[in-house]
């Protein structure tokens, strides 16, 4: 029995061994490895970067192209920070290293960095795969000032109209072509005014022609709020018989999902423009009723209560109404008794 007690406690010696042979406590003054040090610089570098390029980009300081491309090569690097992350933490767990706090922070802030095109990754499958949206798919208005504006790497000007029409057709059936009773002089200048109301700036304007039936273009670049990506937007006024019929045409200069924005454009323009011919319409139904409730405002109100004919004399036989004290009682012909002698004006009541 004691031989048996004397190996196992031998045996369990030995495992305590084993296991504390597989970990190294190093000292406390030995500097962070290699993987944790550079893990959080990595990450806090890229972070600033994105920033910056983002800023740059928003002020139109830095191209589209060049953006991406940078932003390509930020999300690689925070890639690269979380593997490192990663492996440094389990050399910190089994050797007992420092360095815990630059891998927690360069983890946090590489999963930050690739959240973003995560996120828009499952934005994308939300909308359909399109980047030209335009309400006349058979003969959509022609971009004009934004072919100068356009790189060699932007989306082509020319509408595909074979791949976008059925996408169109199916995610935005209501995008469809606005016809208002004016002449194509008057649908140009509700379209301006609709503009300036969305404080939209044009940067080319064509006013139509009569004489020649030309059409009226109007062209304009959105920026987003964010990150400045534009996009191309063109409204086209042909005049019809004694109508106008308006289309409105708007195109990402980049990628090939606009996530809604320019169907959202579009939509925003003829609402407004809607708006502004139907502000402009009279009514006489609303004419009549505004001025018969005028007139029985009038007649309500009759005449003010402050003018010199409403001003009428108290009835001084009502006993709520203070008299003057008496004056004293003076000798016969004395100014008093003669004052009191003479007839008083009266007030018409």
């Amino acid at each position: 029995m004691v031989t048996d007690r004397i190996y196992e406690r031998r045996g369990k010696a030995r495992v305590r061994d084993r296991y504390r042979s597989t970990r190294i406590y190093y000292a406390a003054d030995r500097p962070p490895s290699f993987l944790a040090m550079w893990t959080s610089r990595i990450a806090i570098f890229a972070a600033a970067s994105a920033a910056v390029t983002a800023g740059l980009h928003r002020v139109s300081l830095l191209q589209t192209p060049v953006a991406l491309t940078i932003a390509y090569i930020l999300i690689a690097a925070a890639a690269l920070a979380l593997v490192m992350a990663l492996i440094a933490g389990l050399d910190i767990w089994v050797t007992g290293r420092p360095g815990t706090a630059r891998v927690f922070c360069g983890a946090i802030v590489a999963m930050g960095i690739l959240a973003v095109p995560a996120g828009v990754w499952a934005l994308s499958l939300r909308h359909p795969e399109i980047n030209d949206i335009t309400t006349d798919v058979s003969e959509p208005p022609e971009f004009t000032e934004a072919e100068d504006e356009r790189g060699p790497s932007a989306n082509p000007l020319d509408y595909q109209g074979e791949r976008l029409a059925p996408l169109q057709a199916k995610y935005y059936p209501d995008l469809k072509s606005l016809v208002i009773p004016r002449t194509t002089e008057e649908a140009y200048e509700l379209v301006l005014q609709a503009l300036a109301k969305l404080r939209l700036k044009t940067t080319l304007e064509v006013p139509p022609e009569d004489e020649d039936d030309a059409p009226g273009f109007i062209e304009l670049s959105e920026h987003t709020q964010i990150l400045g990506v534009v996009d191309d937007v063109i409204i086209r006024v042909l005049g019809e018989d004694k109508s106008s019929r308006i289309d409105v045409r708007s195109a990402s200069r980049y990628g090939s999902n606009d996530f809604g924005r320019n169907a959202e454009h579009v939509r925003t323009i003829l609402k407004e423009v809607a708006a502004r011919f139907e502000a402009s319409v009279p009514d006489p139904e609303k004419e009549a009723a505004a001025a018969a409730r005028k007139a029985k405002l009038k007649a309500e109100k009759g005449r003010r209560p402050g003018s010199k004919a409403d001003r009428k004399r108290p009835n001084l036989s009502r006993s709520d109404i203070r008299r003057a004290p008496e004056r004293k009682a003076s000798q016969p012909g004395s100014a008093g008794a003669r004052g009191r002698d003479k007839p008083r004006a009266q007030f018409d009541e």
